[in-house]
């Protein structure tokens, strides 16, 4: 059965011919909102959207009994309703009108627009659902706006210009007054001879303006007036051009010999900035080959098509520096100088009938600026738009910076959403140029994505690369891009010289700087990824004037957030001037490196407090800097700076879920520091120390083990170092399945911690925390509470959202276990949701993956086979074998309780061997008790009954296993459970003759022994 559902307009959905209409209450408004989404939409949200007000208990309960009056209606029976989601996938008029929008098939876009979002559905009900559909409506309305504007201006070029004035009416009529869209309007009726027509719309325009709005007029409407008066009094003369003058020369644009591609906003900028009355000087910024020129060109068409004849270009890149622009001027608009005026009265006198100038590459000119606020001054109807790679700096510049086409910033979009960049876009249609059956595919793609990331958007390196097409592969043309900046240079024997290599654009910007300006410019090369104003002034003693005239230059760029940052080409450019003075380079790479190693260790002193939050976000913006400092200081062994700074990344990499990352860094540094000297034993022993946790995230317990062994040797017995050490080689234990060393390593931390007097109570809060782990895993429950008690009560530490997430998780699981499981819902969907507004967090699957446990206790199968699936999915990515292994399981005990025979097995295959093979013996038990649930539900007790007694008889299994076993074993034999066996009965060999058996029964062919 499809179901389609109408939005634009009157909303309504038809199915199977039947056609319900939408009233305005909540069930409707929720089918509505929900086939708007087209996709998942949590429960909270929907419950936030429709009860904001109400407490979350209310408003979770009004959305049940609203979904269930949702579902009576026939129209919705597909409604998808989950635990924590709703979907109502259906066919909608909005996606159809957006998806002809994007593909500008610009008159099917307008067929699907039948008028506002979900009219007459509002209710009258104020709150949070009417503040999202009033916002929904505009952002469609000003879509339609566009899809209006673009669909006469397609009927106008294809010579249809009374079907595009009535597209256009329709418009005006529809809408706020829009003067472009009147100008628009009027320039048709010119084509199509309606004087009388022009004269009218004017006319109401002005009107409406009046009384509906209480505006007056513009500067630019009372021209267009005296413009329509001049028209009317020649009485049947040919049309007045709006705002041509009837003499001088004019100089025509050009033809361009390439296509215009992508730019749509930035063109749409413009034209709103200088509708505008007080932005009469408007500067296009931006460094050399970034697209200035031939934009200004397409902004110059655009006025044309509105004002034909008022605007002139002229480009002033062959004018020698210092040259008079008044003479420059007057001389490439061919202005004969009178003998009674000055050149600068002749060139008023032309520009007076004006409406737009464009002067384009200003930047060389900048000595006779001041010319330009003296023209706007004699010329009243003048507006000035400038191209130039540096800020002007006269009164009333207006600035806009250009930068690059856009490009995805990485691979997520998907190969169809990612060719519609203007980067992409332009890249294919100039590489077709050269080889007319250059194509890419999807496996292209990501070559293709590299070379618009490595040339930043730029249109000049874009084309200057696409010429390569003819001869490289695009794997090859993005590898000597990354290797080589003089590649990117062209052979065309048209053009000018400086834009016939990227090189030549930085040169030629280069030779414009000042001495403090160039030393500048070659030294900030040395950051990555960007730095803050306190770095430059540090690392480079760059003065804040110095770095403003960079940006005023094009050649930095200041992002909102403060910081700045170069196009990856320039940065190319710097690092090989760097590169000439090597004494200069070696200078400023040592204090760059000592600059971002205190501030590491600064940014470790406030990961677990109040400022925490900040700490981590200035990790996160100064990743590459702290990787380069790092390499610099062991590359330096320079132990002094490294050790304060080196707890910093491990907590950083491990709440992203950063596990590899985390471990090539350590790694980088345990490599090359293999003899300290003794002072410097213990740095290298925490170092490991690190390294080893690494290694337990990524499932290699025995390299985990025998590093944190060695790191033991080294570390200073009776310290705070030794203390974590003992914690960390607890948890080991505890994952391994060896409870009793797990147990005498947290005392021993415990007690050491007591005898530092761990004032932060940081390692206080891992011992509590690993040792309520240990508890609740050994079926000591009350003495788990109590630890985590004692936990919470640490006070500062739990204003921590990661401390606050751990700690759900940690009460989650004890509830769990205690089989509680309403509370260990709560617990563990209160530590998501905070997890998940601080993603990426690392426990984020932790907390997926135990919802799943209590979604099977619970009988929810689908539940739990949808957040096994969520699980799976992290911990490939983050290439976490233990929560691999733990989400196989739960995937294969709720596939096994659906009667999926063949996924369960699949699943309980792959879990049972990924655990054996890293040797995490308590989840190998959980596999095997999962396996022999599934028998006992297939009916095979014989099979069942052997499994069940041999986990109930190993030291390793955790509580909550056992107690499952123990109920599955009573339904075999009823009666009381037998004394738990002996522990040698669960012994290695026993363990891997059970595992292989397990493996054979599931059909994994390879035997246990091939992964002990």
């Amino acid at each position: 059965m499809t179901t389609s559902v109408s939005l634009l307009g009157w909303a309504r959905a038809e199915s199977n011919s039947q056609v319900t209409a939408f009233l305005p209450n909540k069930r409707y408004q929720l089918l509505a909102y929900l086939a708007y989404q087209g996709d998942w939409v949590d429960r909270e949200r929907l419950a936030d959207l429709f009860w904001p007000d109400s407490n979350p208990h209310t408003a979770r309960s009004n959305l049940r009994q609203l979904l269930l009056r949702a579902r009576t209606q026939a129209v919705a029976s597909d409604l998808e309703v989950e635990r924590q989601r709703v979907r109502w996938k259906v066919l909608t008029d909005v996606e159809a009108f957006t998806r002809a929008a994007e593909a500008k098939a610009w008159q099917e876009a307008l067929s699907h627009y039948k008028g506002p979002l979900m009219d007459h559905l509002d209710g009258d009900e104020p709150g949070e659902f009417a503040d999202w559909l009033t916002l929904e409506r505009e952002r469609l309305r000003g879509l339609r706006h566009t899809v209006l504007l673009r669909r006469a201006g397609e009927l106008e070029g294809s010579g249809a210009p009374l079907e595009a004035a009535a597209v256009l009416q329709d418009l005006l009529a529809d809408s706020e007054p829009d003067e472009m869209a009147l100008r628009m309007l009027l320039q048709v009726q010119r084509q199509a001879g309606d004087h009388a027509g022009a004269r009218k719309a004017y006319h109401s325009f002005v009107e409406r303006l009046r009384t509906d709005f209480g505006l007056g007029l513009t500067a630019e409407l009372e021209h267009l007036g005296r413009v329509l008066q001049q028209s009317a009094a020649n009485s049947g003369a040919e049309w007045v051009n709006f705002g041509t003058g009837s003499s001088g020369p004019r100089h025509s644009l050009s033809t361009a010999l390439t296509s215009f591609i992508g730019r749509d906003l930035e063109l749409a900028e413009i034209q709103r900035l200088l509708s505008r009355s007080e932005c009469r000087l408007l500067t296009l910024s931006g460094p050399g080959g970034i697209g200035k020129t031939r934009l200004a060109l397409e902004a110059v068409r655009a006025h044309e098509l509105q004002d034909p004849g008022g605007a002139l270009f002229v480009p002033l890149e062959t004018l020698a520096s210092g040259t008079d622009v008044v003479l420059g001027l007057s001389d490439h608009l061919g202005l004969a100088q009178s003998s009674r005026e000055s050149a600068l009265e002749t060139l008023i006198r032309h520009l007076s009938s004006r409406r737009l100038l464009v002067l384009d590459n200003f930047e060389h000119l900048l000595d006779n600026v001041v010319i330009l606020p003296e023209l706007l001054r004699r010329c009243p109807d003048l507006r000035l738009v400038v191209t130039s790679r540096e800020r002007l700096g006269v009164a009333g510049e207006w600035l806009l910076p250009i930068g690059g086409l856009d490009y995805p910033a990485t691979a997520d979009f998907g190969p169809t959403h990612s060719r519609h960049f203007d980067a992409v876009q332009l890249f294919v249609e100039r590489a077709g140029r050269v080889r007319p059956d250059f194509a890419v595919g999807d496996a292209d793609l990501p070559h293709v994505l590299a070379i618009c990331q490595l040339v930043d958007g730029s249109p000049l390196g874009l084309e200057l690369a696409a010429v390569w097409a003819r001869v490289l592969t695009l794997e090859d043309i993005a590898r000597e891009i990354g290797t080589n900046l003089d590649f990117l240079s062209s052979a065309e024997r048209t053009g000018t010289g400086r834009h016939r290599s990227l090189r030549a654009v930085f040169e030629s910007s280069w030779r414009q700087l000042t001495p403090d300006e160039q030393k500048a410019f070659r030294q900030l090369a040395v950051f990555r990824g960007g730095f803050r104003l306190e770095a430059a002034r540090w690392v480079a003693g760059v003065p804040l004037p110095v770095l403003a005239a960079l940006v005023d230059k094009s050649l930095l760029r200041l992002s909102p957030r403060g910081r700045y940052d170069r196009h990856a080409l320039l940065f190319q450019y710097a690092q090989e001037l760097l590169a000439q003075d090597p004494l200069e380079l070696r200078v400023v790479q040592e204090r760059h490196g000592l600059y971002y190693l205190t501030r590491m260790a600064e940014w470790s002193q406030n990961l677990e407090g109040p400022g925490g939050e900040a700490a981590r976000s200035a990790l996160d913006e100064e990743s590459g800097n702290i990787l380069l400092a790092w390499s610099w200081g062991i590359e330096q062994t320079r132990l002094d700076c490294l050790q304060p700074a080196s707890s910093t990344m491990m907590h950083y990499f491990d709440r992203k879920g950063r596990y590899q990352e985390g471990l090539a860094f350590y790694a980088q540094a345990t490599g090359a520091i293999t003899d300290p000297e003794p002072a410097y034993s213990p740095v290298l022993g925490e170092m490991l120390l690190r390294q080893a946790w690494f290694h337990v995230r990524l499932g290699a317990f025995e390299a985990a083990r025998v590093m944190g062994e060695r790191a033991m040797t080294l570390i200073l017995p009776n310290s705070a170092a030794a203390q974590r050490g003992e914690n960390f080689l607890g948890a080991l234990a505890r994952l391994r399945g060896d409870f009793h060393a797990a147990m005498r390593h947290q005392e021993t931390s415990l007690a050491l911690g007591e005898k530092n007097g761990d004032e932060s109570n940081y390692g206080r809060a891992a011992n509590l925390c690993h040792l309520a782990q240990l508890q609740t895993a050994l079926g000591r429950l009350k003495e788990a509470g109590q630890s985590l008690d004692q936990l919470e009560g640490l006070g500062p530490l739990l204003s921590q959202p990661h401390a606050t997430i751990v700690l759900q998780l940690a009460r989650g699981y004890l509830f769990l276990t205690a089989g509680r499981l309403e509370e260990a819902r709560a617990s563990l969907e209160q530590g998501l949701a905070l997890a998940q507004k601080q993603a990426p967090e690392s426990n984020i699957s932790s907390l997926l993956r135990n919802l799943a446990t209590v979604a099977c206790e619970q009988g929810a199968f689908e539940e739990a086979q949808h957040l096994g699936k969520q699980t799976l999915a992290l911990a490939e990515a983050e290439r976490d074998a233990m929560t691999q292994s733990a989400a196989l399981n739960v995937l294969g005990r709720a596939t096994a309780a659906m009667g999926r025979d063949q996924a369960a097995r699949d699943f309980l295959a792959r879990g049972l061997h990924l655990a054996w093979s890293i040797q995490e013996i308590p989840q190998v038990l959980e596999g095997l008790t999962y396996l022999a649930e599934a028998r006992v539900l297939r009916g095979w007790p014989g099979a069942a009954s052997p499994v069940l007694e041999f986990v109930l008889s190993h030291p390793s299994t955790y509580h909550r296993l056992k107690v499952l076993a123990g109920r599955l074993n009573e339904k075999l034999r009823p009666g009381p459970c037998p004394a738990e066996p002996a522990a040698e009965q669960g012994g290695p060999e026993q363990l891997q003759g059970m595992v292989t058996e397990g493996l054979t029964s599931l059909g994994f062919s390879r035997s246990a022994e091939r992964y002990a």
